[in-house]
């Protein structure tokens, strides 16, 4: 749990959009060492639980710690294990999450890694599947693309 929450804390960093995580506004650090007063969206007693610190212990201490530890890290190469997987964890919890997809998980595989961490993840697939020469540079004029325009809008 707290490799995923470094994984998410460390992601604008990792992209280049800020150098420290306090500097993302939206993200869960600054939740996290200054909690808001109402409408907080992470559960922090959940979180320091499931982390194991004890409640006479800070959280956010913690937390400033693992943060600045993970900083030391930071390379801007992205961690397929994380980035490309529907879930990560052990073979009991993979298993759960493949169960709950039901038919969704038809061609998800499951890898277990070295460090006998699970993955489940589906086969990657281009974002461009299709070379056709009617898809390469769509614009209003391109009849094609209006085709298309008028499939999805239904005008």
């Amino acid at each position: 749990m707290i490799r995923c929450l470094m994984y998410i804390d460390l992601n604008m960093v990792q992209a280049g959009a800020v150098k420290h995580s306090s500097e993302w506004e939206t993200g869960g650090f600054n939740e996290i060492q200054t909690p808001p007063a109402r409408y907080g969206v992470i559960d922090r007693l959940g979180l320091h639980e499931f982390c194991g610190i004890p409640e006479s212990e800070s959280f956010a201490e913690h937390h400033r710690q693992w943060v600045q530890d993970a900083m030391q890290n930071v390379t801007s190469k992205r961690e397929s294990r994380w980035a490309e997987a529907i879930a990560v964890g052990s073979s009991d919890y993979v298993e759960e999450i493949r169960g709950r997809l039901g038919i969704k998980a038809a061609g998800r595989r499951i890898e277990k890694q070295e460090s006998g961490i699970c993955i489940i993840r589906e086969k990657p697939a281009s974002y461009n599947a299709v070379f056709d020469p009617k898809n390469e540079n769509p614009r209003q004029n391109n009849e094609y693309f209006g085709e298309c325009f008028w499939l999805i809008s239904g005008y």
